[in-house]
Order: structure tokens, then sequence, then C-alpha cells
């Protein structure tokens, strides 16, 4: 049956290829180059982005859909920001909290409240049958004595610590805390004294197993802390009260701790005094070797000086850092929602990842379908409308559902190309281009517009919360970037015109430029968590949160894409730190492929979503499992093959999906074949061939999804992730006794690409080509 309908299918294409052919869809004529907007706008490249924000629309709300401003302290020097594990510190999202919401930055979780920072560690998950949370409960409140403050404020941020304030007439409290650290840092004004007390609910729990001079050793159920002040005062301690004067000084720190050994106390003791003030990562790529290089450095301040004292932190690393640095790890671990995490010591440490290589597109190795693949092809070129209404609310094309259709266009101009049907290619080409150049006129109603309070772009007609609640950037904008870089290769001159205006873009999701005040440094990315936050204010007690981390790796890759083509080694290079990095922990956190992030009693290959708490197999919009696992999957380019760097795990994933679905696979069927595809591309194919009158989803194509199973299951293997190339656009597959190499040339001269393994493949300017020969062959 399946060579009768592949048959059949392919004649039946032929023929409305030939139609169109002859009949021809309707011509795009090139938009004229922008004119000035009549509100007020900025010039970027030949494009406008809008100063002004368009009547009736909003950025940055509370609950009751109000506008809000950052919540800052007088003295704060610096850009104000969103879409952090501690956003709802500088987001007041509900008017009756002007504190925080809970905290989640690993392994302590943290809530600002009047009286101080409430401080927990979470190590018993709650599981269910749909989600796993390491919940919040306070175990210690520290403040001052009588503290009563009316807010908390942001006094200043760095890359993945926070400095919050308390303050009232007379006195003011700051506490420093971040992702991986084991203290809090607290500073004081004023005459009141430090405190730190237990939770009201635990005062039962108490014991004291060490109480000299500035040193309290405390467990708080089962949880072990340490409190630490100045040398030569003393914590007094009224029931399960603890304050201290601090001898006059204004210092001291609380830490939670391994265990309650009296020699891992000292330990903490001798770097309690290392106050953390400001926390960095820089990145490096070397291309010969492929070598993603990410550096985390802490600035300390010494608090106190002498022997027995360190001038060095102690830094908690996540799973997907510890398994990729060479630091050396001390005995100590603590539990967290992302599995164990390991101690260093030191100001610094660096992880060291091999880049997996991105492409737009698979190299057409298939040879054997081509008058099929032209139909589907011609199905989408041909269309009266290429960027149709999605499901969005005003009026379905706004930037999301845009953006999925120039991801879909974009794919089938690459298979175009491939398959040498020129009016296809240039039509779309076209299209891509006009719809590009609409959005980035500064004209109604597709316009961007530029918001000076929260230092960000953002895209009308919005959605999702993209303007309210400055959701979901990076999921928008890759499609835009990678649909840019797509036009770049095809036609470089555009790159003059709008170029500017894509890279503005890029700054809105992850500036790389600490020297640019127009937006904050890496707003969406994450870089010690190594992925990125979906939402803006984080306004759950549960953290932020993001499900869709496939599309934060599509922005990445579309990053990496463009500054190949566009020969920008510096945006290049940041999307690769981003795609690396993600990649990393997308196969932890989201798909656990270890076995030891989950824990024991969740029940799933995967999850939808991942929150500061934990992780759901859940989505924002829909329950069905195919969606819960399909949501991390799409858009599927030739990006995305970091999905079967554990094929093994392919079709584990798969299994579930199957199981769950029992065997119905309607919804998103494309996509569960074009994944399963990179475990199992034989089964793939048959499943694709025995039900080809599948509805491909509204970003996805049936060209694509042909393409993509049928090159595949040419190619006869897996992703091989032993072997690297000297350029970042390849990829190496093995299988059948062979492998195959792929680079793409994204500049304008001939390249030869040097894959690790010694294999040499010549690669025409702005092409794909791809290598076979046995694995186990001499270069």
């Amino acid at each position: 049956m399946g060579g009768l309908v592949i048959s059949r299918t392919a004649v039946i294409g032929a023929m409305a290829f030939a139609l169109a052919a002859a009949c021809g869809p309707a011509s795009i004529e090139p938009r004229p180059l922008p004119t000035r907007p009549s509100v007020r706008a900025e010039k970027v490249g030949a494009g406008f982005v809008v100063t002004e924000l368009p009547k009736g629309e909003k950025v940055a709300t509370n609950r009751r859909g109000d506008p809000v401003v950052p919540k800052v302290t007088k003295d704060f020097d610096g850009r104000a920001t969103s879409n952090s594990w501690w956003s709802s510190l500088i987001w007041q999202f509900d008017a009756q909290n002007p504190y925080s919401y809970n905290l989640h930055a690993h392994p302590l979780v943290l809530r600002a409240a009047a009286g101080g920072l409430a401080i927990a560690y979470p190590t018993d998950p709650a599981i269910a049958k749909r989600e796993y949370m390491y919940r919040f409960s306070a175990d210690l409140v520290a403040g001052l004595a009588g503290l009563k403050s009316p807010d908390a404020r942001v006094a200043a941020y760095s890359d993945w610590a926070v400095t919050a304030e308390w303050r009232t007439d007379r006195d003011a409290l700051r506490a420093t805390f971040g992702h991986g650290m084991p203290f809090v840092y607290f500073t004081k004004t004023g005459p009141a004294a430090a405190s730190v007390r237990v939770a009201s609910d635990k005062s039962a729990e108490l014991t004291v197993w060490r109480e000299e001079g500035p040193v309290v050793g405390i467990t708080v159920g089962k949880h072990h802390y340490g409190l630490f002040g100045p040398s030569r005062t003393q914590w007094t301690r009224t029931g399960s009260v603890f304050t201290s004067d601090l001898g006059g000084r204004d210092y001291f720190s609380v830490a939670v701790l391994p265990d309650a050994k009296p020699e891992t106390l000292e330990v903490f003791r001798q770097h309690a005094y290392a106050f953390v003030t400001k926390t960095r990562v820089s990145w490096s790529y070397e291309e010969k070797t492929a070598d993603v290089e990410t550096k985390f450095e802490v600035t300390s301040v010494p608090k106190e000086q002498g022997r027995g004292v360190s001038n060095e932190p102690l830094l908690a690393l996540y799973r997907h850092q510890w398994l990729a640095t060479r630091a050396p790890l001390l005995a100590y671990a603590y539990v967290s929602p992302r599995g164990a995490m390991k101690v260093v010591q030191g100001s610094s440490f660096t992880t060291r990842t091999k880049f997996p290589g991105v492409l737009p597109i698979l190299p057409n190795v298939d040879k054997t379908n081509t008058s099929e693949l032209e139909s589907y092809v011609n199905d989408v070129q041909a269309a009266d409308d290429l960027f149709p209404k999605g499901f969005g609310a005003k009026p379905g094309r706004d930037a999301y559902w845009i953006g999925k259709s120039l991801g879909r266009n974009a794919s089938v101009l690459e298979i175009a190309h491939q398959l040498g049907l020129g009016p296809a290619k240039q039509r779309l080409l076209r299209a891509l281009e006009n719809q590009l150049e609409d959005w980035f006129d500064g004209h109604a109603p597709s316009q961007f517009y530029f918001d000076e309070k929260w230092r960000t772009l953002v895209g009308f007609p919005a959605s999702y919360g993209s303007s309210e609640q400055i959701n979901d950037h990076h999921f928008h904008y890759g499609y835009f970037v990678a649909a840019a870089a797509t036009v770049a290769r095809f036609d470089p001159a555009w790159v003059a015109r709008f170029g500017p205006f894509v890279e503005l873009l890029i700054r809105d999701v992850a500036n790389w430029d600490r020297t640019d005040r127009r937006f904050p440094f890496l707003r969406y990315m994450d870089a010690y968590a190594g992925h990125s936050w979906a939402n803006g204010p984080a306004q759950f007690e549960e953290g932020n949160n993001q499900e869709a981390s496939s599309e934060d790796i599509n922005l990445s890759a579309a990053i990496t894409l463009w500054g190949a083509v566009t020969d920008n080694r510096t945006i290049r290079d940041l999307g690769i730190f981003l795609y690396a990095n993600q990649v990393a922990a997308v196969e932890q956190y989201w798909f656990d492929v270890d076995h030891e992030v989950f824990p024991k009693g969740f029940e799933h290959s995967a999850v939808g979503m991942v929150w500061g708490a934990g992780a759901k197999y859940d989505t924002w919009f829909d329950q069905d499992p195919i969606i819960v696992h399909g949501i991390n999957f799409l858009p599927f380019t030739g990006a995305s093959l970091y999905l079967g760097r554990h094929p093994e795990y392919v079709r584990r994933n798969s299994q579930e999906i199957f199981r769950d679905s029992r065997g119905i696979v309607n919804t998103w069927r494309d996509y569960v074949m074009m994944y399963l595809a990179l475990g199992d591309p034989a089964k793939a194919w048959d499943l694709l061939h025995e039900d080809p009158y599948f509805e491909p989803e509204f970003g996805n194509s049936k060209a694509l999804v042909h393409h993509w199973i049928s090159n595949l299951r040419a190619i006869g293997g897996h992703v091989d992730p032993t072997v690297t190339a000297d350029t970042p656009t390849f990829a190496v597959f093995k299988g059948q006794g062979k492998r195959t190499y792929v680079a793409l040339n994204p500049t304008a001269a001939k390249q030869t690409v040097t894959f690790s393994d010694g294999a040499t493949v010549p690669v025409a300017p702005r092409e794909i080509t791809y290598l076979r020969r046995n694995a186990g062959a001499q270069p």
C-alpha cells in the first residue's frame, strides 16, 4: 500500500505543479522603502521603530491592567529588566503585595515581606500525576528587629544575583542573593539590631547545635543553617529569635548548610564574610575545535580579614554546569528541582561544551521523491495568502502567528532552492522580505514599539501577554530572525537596508553589549540556569516558567545563522553561547536524559513546562500528551537536530506519546513523526505513508515533513555528536556503517570545511553540501 500511495501522490503532485507552472500564482511586487510614520519614531536602518505607544495598548501592567513602573531604589543605577527568576521584586503585579512572590534562587528559595527576607530550603517534592514541585515553606525570616517596611525594592542586580532593599524612616536593610548561592549577604544602616527568627509555625522544630560568639549553627526541621555575625560579636537567643547589634558594624550572613557537621559549619564560616556584590557571565567560541567556553565570575568584598577567613565565596552548580566543568568539586551537595547541585570554592568557574552545529534545513539526500516534494512546495508557494490569520485575539496576525508563517515559508523556500524551483523560491523570498519590511516600517497595524520605561521592544499586534507582561519575545522574534537569516543568504543586499532592525530584535531578547543602555543585558536568558524565562513579572508562587524550550533554542539558532550569514562574529558567537547552554539545560531539565533530575515517583519521560519550583507535565493551553511533548519540539528546522543527540531517549519519549494517546496520533501528527525520525527514521517513514492525509500544524508544511523524514531515512543513521567541524554551520550523522557530513557555507567565497575526524567537504558559496563515506574511512 505504501508504494501505491507514493506513486499516486507523485503523479497527482506532478500534474498539480505543471498546472500551477502554466497558470502561475499572482506575482508579488517589492514594497517601496518605508516612509517616516506620523507618530514619534526612530529610524533603524531603512525602517522605523515607534517610540509613541499605539492608542489602546499597554506595556507592563499589573493584575488589574494598570501600567506599573519598575520598583527600584533611588540609587538604582541600571536598566530595568524583566523575565528573571526574581522579577516579582521589581514588578509589582498585585496591589496587595509590594514585596515579592517566592524567589527560587536554588538551593535557597526566598520571599520578601515587611519584616525582611523569608528563607527556605525545600528538599521534599510534592509529586502529582502531572507535576512535581519543591514548594516554599519558610524556615527563617532574616531582617532587623522591629522592621516593618512598606515595600521591598531592587537596589541592584547582576547576571544571576539581585540586591533587595527594605527601608523605613529610621533603618534600611539590603540583602544580596542569587542562583547557586548558599549564602544570603545582609548589610544595614540605622540602629536596629540584626534579627534572624525561626518561622512561627516551625519554632518547635528548632535545634541549636552550636552557639559560640558570632557563629550559630541551627537545624529547623531537617534543614541546617549557619548564622554569621562580625568577629567579636554575639548572637543573643530569645526563644526562637536570634539578634545581634553586630558590634557597631553593618553586616551579617545566613547560609544553608549541606549537613550539621561542626567541620562543615567551620568551612562555611571561613567563607561567610566574602560578600558577593556582582555576578558576570562571559563566553568564547573556538572555531577550529568547536569548543564553547562559558565563564561564571563573582566579585566579592571581604568583610573580615585574617587567618581562617577566605576572600572567596562558595558556589553551588546546577547539574548541566558541574557535568561540564573541570573545577574541583567539594564534597557537598544540595537538593534542587534541577537535581543535585554541587559546590565549588572560588570566585569563578568555567564550563566547556562542544558546539553541535546548526543548519537552516537538512540537505536533500533523498532523490527518489522529487516530484512529490515539488507538489508540496507548490501547495505552499502558490497560496493566495502566505501569511493567513492565526489563532491570536487581535486579529490573528500578531507577531507570534505571523512569525510562524515566516518560519513555514522560509523552510519551504530552502526546499525550493534545493530542488531548483526558481520561480517558487523567488516568490517565497519576496514574500518574506515584504512581510518583514511591513513589520519594520513603523506603520500600523504591524509595527514595533520601544518602551523607554521597561527598555523593551514590543511587536504590535501583541499576543499572549507579549505587551502587558513582556512575555515570550524570544519565542516570537526567533521566527523573525530566522526568516531574516534566510533572506540574507539569498539576497545579501537586503541586509544593508534592514539588518539593523533585525539586530534590534536580537538586542531586545539577548542584548550582548553591556554598554548599550537601551536594553538590559540578556533579558530573557538566565545564563546560570542555562535557559530563558517566558513570563515578565514572574507572577507565580512557583516562580517563573517556560514551556516551549524548543522555541527558545530556535531563536538562539537563528541568531547564530544571522551572525554567520552577515559575517558578524560577535552576534554569531552570542547565538552559539545561548544554543550550547540551552541544549545542555533542556536535555537535563525538560527531558532528564540521564534519569537524575525528575524525582522518584514522577512517571514521565519529559515535562512540558519547567518552573522555578519544579516542572509540569502540562502546557498553558492543552493537556493532550501529544501537545505536552510536542511543545518542546516545534518548530523543526535544521537546527532541531539537537533533539536527536540521544536516539535511545527519542524512542523512549516517543513510546510515551503513543502509549498515552492510545496509539491514535491526530493532533500534531506531523511533529510526532518528525521527532520519531530522529530515533527511528524507518518507523517514521512508515507512519507517514500509512496516513499521508494529515493536517500540518499552522507553522509547519507537508513539504517540510516529507523533506525531513525522507532525508533522515535516506541518511540511514542518527545524529553523531562525537564529530564536530571548524564551522558552526554543520551536522554529522552515523549509521549503517557510514557517516554523512553536512555543511553550510554562509559566505560569498568557496569554503572547505574540515571535520574533527579529518573529513573535508568543499562547499560552494551560500550553499549546503553533504558528503557520505564509510565510517572508518581515512581522510
